[in-house]
């Protein structure tokens, strides 16, 4: 069976997502590793069998601000973590320098990864294509960890997921004129997880001259700015067609979906391109 899972959880203000090929179980990638006090994504992917043996491929990071690696020492002492792929434009110094002490011990733990995993997986071939662009400290007058984000596509099924971390409006500008490649990327975008928890300050229009998706998700908390309504709005506006079926509702077709009201959510991609999309519920 070749189709492929997305499970995109809701950990409030913050990320992880994981991707599963079935065709390939041993391939199983975390991308961002956040969490809530009630709520550890790697117990859910071990208790339905994602994840066997304690055993994950690899750890994609998208940036390094915590509510993205906060889970990351619970899941260090859950699974053995095979590779990881963490953003190459900041050092474990200069990540301490852009946080105020006391460190806290996810932060210990992604520069203790930083340091040690510094070769390359000489057995990494996924069935998936992944395709990151990233920008260095020189390309922004003020670097910080959101324009340093690492924008994530994943294609597997003739279907591609857009992962761009925190990136904001000055980063996503400067991404698409520095490695203009990405506008390809962007252009064959079905699913697009909107940038930095769909704020307004991670959203930049031009980056929908290219992107047509069927769908975007806000992974975000319950509702503490007018904004996050006006954003799904405005995000709602830049979705090709109709929307998407969305828990089997044939009429009230989907164009946002926002884990703050929808929960943890489950995208099937099948080997004939097509996708399903709904709703889950963890025990």
């Amino acid at each position: 069976m070749d189709k492929t899972d997305i499970l995109i959880f809701n950990v409030e203000m913050g990320q992880s997502i994981f991707i599963y090929p079935h065709s390939h179980p041993d391939y199983g990638m975390l991308i961002d590793c956040g969490n809530t006090q009630e709520f550890e994504p790697v117990d859910f992917l071990i208790k339905q069998k994602y994840i066997t043996n304690n055993f994950l491929k690899n750890l994609t990071l998208t940036n390094y601000d915590q509510d993205h690696f906060s889970g990351l020492p619970y899941l260090k002492n859950k699974v053995i973590i095979s590779s990881v792929d963490f953003p190459k434009n900041l050092t474990s110094p200069e990540i301490k320098n852009l946080k105020e002490k006391p460190y806290t011990d996810a932060l210990e733990h992604i520069c203790q990864i930083r340091d040690t995993y510094i070769y390359p997986a000489t057995d990494w071939k996924p069935p998936y294509i992944k395709q990151t662009f990233i920008l260095q400290k020189e390309h922004l007058e003020n670097p910080d960890t959101n324009n340093l984000s690492q924008v994530v596509f994943v294609e597997h099924n003739g279907s591609v997921i857009c992962i761009p971390g925190d990136l904001e409006e000055k980063g996503w500008k400067t991404i698409i004129e520095k490695q203009p490649d990405i506008k390809n990327w962007l252009a064959k975008t079905n699913i697009f997880i909107a940038s930095h928890h769909g704020r307004d300050n991670g959203y930049y229009i031009d980056v929908f001259k290219h992107c047509k998706p069927e769908c975007i998700v806000i992974s975000d908390k319950s509702m503490m700015h007018d904004t996050q309504e006006d954003m799904s709005s405005i995000y709602s506006s830049h979705v090709c067609g109709d929307g998407i079926v969305f828990n089997g509702d044939l009429v009230n077709k989907r164009k946002v979906l926002t884990t703050r009201s929808d929960g943890h959510l489950y995208i099937q991609l099948s080997p004939i391109g097509s996708r399903i999309y709904q709703s889950f519920k963890h025990e």
